[in-house]
């Protein structure tokens, strides 16, 4: 190419990539917006041991993810890549396989639950009056859960080929019309297993749309079990085993500390441990969808061969999830309890000295390098990623259980922040460095280091805010809280963090 031929490319691939973000951010906000209004109505509706028992079935249903074997994954690698090479033969035996093994899975999961879910409550301390509820919650789930096993292998397919326009419109289909159905059951009295029923009709809905989307996009789509094969299956296994390590790990990470809280404590201490975990994960999933972005580009960029590219991703897609979420980080590290009491008053005190030791994890280990994880899978080079991070995930298991019988919810945050940072907030980044021949503390330091210059004199600002003109005490202050400290960082980002190309 020649230079404007070059810069041409790069802009439309930038406006491009800004476009699926802004995409992503629909269905972020649909379910930031779903989660800030409904969890506090389930809690007071439910009360603290329902709400309890709902979040250790959810969390129980993630489990079911370590049978995927990072197929999802491998299905979005070699989908991005047979779409960039414009091969719809290999394109169609990725995903008739996926889907086969898919289904199979599916399958022995659903038989198991359905013949050994009523054993599961002799594990965890739920009261006489919720077993058969939980045990038929946990029943109903587990079908929506084995249903979306299958049919989210057009999800992946939409990333691959980067449409997350048509993606998005189904996550905000779904989560829109399970907030309202659930808002509308509490209200007339319904319990945990309707609860479930509307969540599994939502699922299915948008599973439906993620189906019919990829249809259109890709009209050389063949379905059916001719086009499935075991030497596609062996490619796509042999990608994904490491994803599989990723996923267990990360469900293990995310999942074991309720399973172990809602063993050692009673239920309702399962929920003060989840509400700021579950804040958290909504509003980091803003910078998550960039991430998964990230995946499938650089996968097609891996097709193409185009180093030059790979390597200012590795930079810009890092430090601008921490630039974007840092004013967030701000208020939530300032006003953060008085969020809690206004949000949920009746549990704030249990919940919100969490807060702040949950968001120095996320903020170093998943807004900081989520595009780096995401990067490494998309170049087929997250053999060590993987055991990194089940290396973690060992390592806070035996560390949970020594320390929430002893120091409770507290200690866990403590346990799972610490481990955050060390495997997925330094070993990551590591192996990214080695991977683009990058300086390490260079890298390290290209990421946070601008973005943590901008947040200095925002923060010193924001302590002086809560102890004169603003303290926190009602929503319309937050408001403003909010937009203040947003305005003066993004203006502070704007000349400190971006390059003049990126202004």
């Amino acid at each position: 190419m020649t230079a404007s031929e070059q810069a041409s490319a790069d802009h439309g691939r930038g406006a491009r990539f800004v476009k699926n973000v802004f995409w992503n951010w629909t269905g972020v906000g649909a379910n930031l917006a779903t989660g800030l209004i409904v969890s506090p109505y389930l809690i007071r509706k439910l009360g603290a041991e329902a709400y309890g028992i709902w979040a250790i079935s959810v969390a129980l249903i993630e489990y079911y993810g370590f049978l995927d074997l990072g197929f999802k994954s491998a299905t979005v690698k070699y989908v991005a890549h047979y779409w960039t090479t414009k091969e719809p033969g290999k394109l169609n035996e990725a995903i008739n396989t996926a889907l086969t093994y898919a289904a199979i899975v599916a399958a022995l999961i659903f038989a198991a639950v359905a013949g050994g879910a009523h054993y599961l409550i002799r594990f965890f301390q739920i009261s006489p009056a919720y077993r058969e509820d939980f045990v038929a919650l946990l029943t109903l789930i587990s079908f929506g859960w084995c249903m979306g096993s299958v049919f989210q292998t057009f999800s992946a397919c939409l990333e691959a080929v980067q449409r997350f326009d048509l993606y998005n419109h189904a996550v905000v289909v779904t989560v829109t019309m399970r907030a309202i159905g659930t808002g509308l059951l509490l209200y007339f009295g319904y319990g945990l297993v309707a609860i479930g029923a509307i969540t599994v009709i939502g699922q299915a809905i948008g599973y439906a749309m993620n189906l019919y989307n990829f249809r259109r996009v890709c009209p050389e789509l063949r379905l059916g079990l001719k086009y499935s094969n075991i030497a596609t299956l062996k490619k796509l296994g042999g990608f994904g085993v490491h994803s599989f390590l990723i996923t267990i790990s990360s469900q293990i990470l995310s999942q074991g500390p309720p399973i172990l809280i809602g063993h050692f404590l009673p239920a309702r201490f399962v929920g003060f441990f989840q509400l700021p975990g579950r804040l958290l994960t909504y509003t980091v999933e803003a910078v998550g969808r960039i991430g998964i972005i990230t995946n499938s580009n650089t996968a097609e960029l891996a097709a193409r061969g185009d180093r030059r590219l790979l390597a200012q991703m590795a930079v810009f897609t890092n430090r601008y999830c921490v630039m974007l979420f840092m004013p967030l980080a701000i208020v939530f590290w300032t006003w953060g309890d008085r969020f809690f009491r206004l949000w949920v008053p009746n549990v704030a005190a249990e919940t919100a000295p969490l807060l702040p030791i949950l968001l120095v994890g996320y903020m170093i280990a998943v807004v900081g390098q989520f595009s780096s994880n995401m990067m490494l899978q998309g170049l087929a080079r997250h053999q060590r990623l993987a055991r990194g991070m089940l290396v973690e995930a060992v390592a806070a298991i035996v560390l949970l259980i020594a320390i929430i019988p002893r120091h409770g919810v507290m200690g866990a945050a403590w346990i799972v922040s610490s481990l955050m940072v060390a495997s997925r907030g330094l070993f990551a980044p590591w192996l990214v460095s080695r991977e683009m021949d990058f300086s390490f503390l260079w890298f390290l330091g290209s990421i946070y280091g601008r973005p943590a210059l901008a947040a200095a004199p925002v923060l010193a600002m924001a302590y002086w805010l809560r102890a004169s003109l603003l303290p926190g005490t009602t929503w319309l202050q937050l408001g403003v809280i909010g937009a203040i400290v947003a305005g003066s960082y993004y203006a502070l980002a704007y000349l400190v963090c971006l390059p003049r190309a990126h202004q």
